[in-house]
């Protein structure tokens, strides 16, 4: 890693599932702007970010500055607030459709971020929202009682070893995400709405595993100047609980690699994830019969080219889910391709189409969205900043489509979306 580049962190850097403005704690520690590290406002990471990233929430592997070792250069709190307009296809019939709200203001979230050097090679990361919108409505499926729910969406421990020519081993242990999946679509993005193949479970499956899905275990990645590769062995869990410890004694473990080609972090990368999923009579209560192990995997590659003002990224993902007692398999395959240019450093725009086809031997099961939006800085400070964006979708499915069936009639959803985002 250049001397030059660690000069430049700026501790804004996002490794939260959701895409923030950068966390103004980080900011303060190092005193820089949210640009060095993102290149605002949509959002992507610079190759400093990266660095950051990758360094455990610190601008040296190894070292750390006592003197900066304040609260809140460790502490932010992110708020964001929410309003959508949902237009749901006319074929679309029933009281569970015709008399949905198509309007609402939604408080989304009130979350906490910690995290930073702890001593010389330790560092740790933390995201709690002390309160998360459940999206659930005044009827019987209101959850917790005040329709909000709290959790620990990710937190870890990580220790750097540092080797010669500026390499290190990192070893991360906790509530984890592969680290190559936030640097491509799931930590700081243009896009609030995740794409499809990163977020959604297949329909119809038991297993509700997706690339986004957080695991507890622990990994271990060697970090050199262009490339960086990855293993790690994780519970595999029900991903539809939060925090939830998984059922059987059987662990799921990923690989990965990255290869980078430039100076602006342009590069592809791989990734293969292995699970098994107990399918009990009850989901996840194993004092019930075991119907059968769901043996699935994913392979992804990955690639990016990043320029200043502008990015072209995207994911292929293949896979194979185990669907019944008799072994029956079934492939799956999805993809998404964005764009995203930065006008100004307050203004940006961003396009991106999804795919996803939970069963590539049957028809008419695919899930297929494309996405246009706006973002941008309504203020930045070391202090504290706050994001916009508004996003128009339109989502294709097919009725009765699942990872088993084939479905019947197709419908086109619309969303209209907006959210506004602050952070101290």
């Amino acid at each position: 890693m250049k001397t030059t580049r660690i000069k430049l962190i700026a501790a804004l850097v996002l490794l939260a599932p959701a895409p923030l403005l950068a966390i103004p704690a980080w900011s303060r520690s190092e005193a820089t702007a949210c640009s060095t590290c993102h290149a605002t406002p949509t959002w992507q990471l610079t190759n400093v970010g990266l660095d950051f990233i990758r360094n455990g929430h610190r601008a040296d592997p190894s070292k750390f500055n006592a003197k900066i070792q304040t609260w809140d250069n460790y502490f932010s709190l992110i708020w964001k607030g929410r309003f959508f307009n949902d237009r749901l296809d006319d074929a679309k019939t029933g009281n569970a459709n015709t008399q949905r709200p198509s309007t609402n203001f939604e408080q989304h979230s009130f979350s906490l971020y910690t995290g930073g050097a702890l001593y010389n090679r330790f560092s740790y990361f933390t995201e709690l929202y002390l309160s998360e919108n459940t999206g659930s409505t005044s009827g019987a499926n209101v959850v917790q009682g005040d329709a909000s729910r709290k959790k620990l969406a990710e937190a870890f421990i990580q220790y750097n070893h540092p080797l010669p020519d500026s390499q290190f081993v990192a070893v991360r242990a906790g509530e984890i995400l592969p680290s190559i999946l936030h640097t491509f679509g799931v930590g700081a993005r243009s896009a609030e709405q995740r794409a499809v193949v990163l977020n959604e479970a297949l329909a119809g499956n038991s297993n509700t595993y997706r690339p986004f899905s957080r695991q507890q275990g622990i990994d271990v990645q060697y970090n050199a100047k262009h490339f960086e590769v990855a293993a790690g062995l994780l519970n595999g869990s029900d991903t539809s609980t939060t925090n939830s410890i998984d059922a059987d004694s059987h662990k799921d473990w990923f690989v990965s690699g990255l290869y980078t080609v430039d100076e602006q972090a342009s590069g592809v990368g791989v990734i293969h994830y292995n699970g098994q999923f107990s399918n009990y009579t009850t989901k996840q209560d194993f004092s019930t019969a075991l119907l059968y192990r769901n043996d699935f995997y994913r392979t992804g590659l990955l690639g990016r080219f990043i320029r200043d003002k502008w990015r072209l990224v995207g994911t292929y993902f293949m896979g194979e889910e185990t669907v019944n007692a008799t072994k029956a398999k079934a492939k799956n395959k999805g993809y998404y391709g964005l764009m995203d240019y930065n006008f100004t450093d307050s203004f940006g725009v961003f396009a991106r189409y999804d795919f996803l086809d939970p069963n590539t031997s049957l028809g008419r099961n695919e899930s297929k969205m494309i996405l246009v939006g706006l973002n941008g800085l309504l203020y930045s400070s070391m202090k504290s900043g706050a994001r916009w964006q508004i996003e128009y979708s339109v989502k294709d499915t097919y009725l009765g489509g699942t990872l088993t069936t084939a479905g019947t009639t197709k419908y086109s959803d619309q969303r209209l979306f907006a959210q506004v985002t602050w952070g101290f």
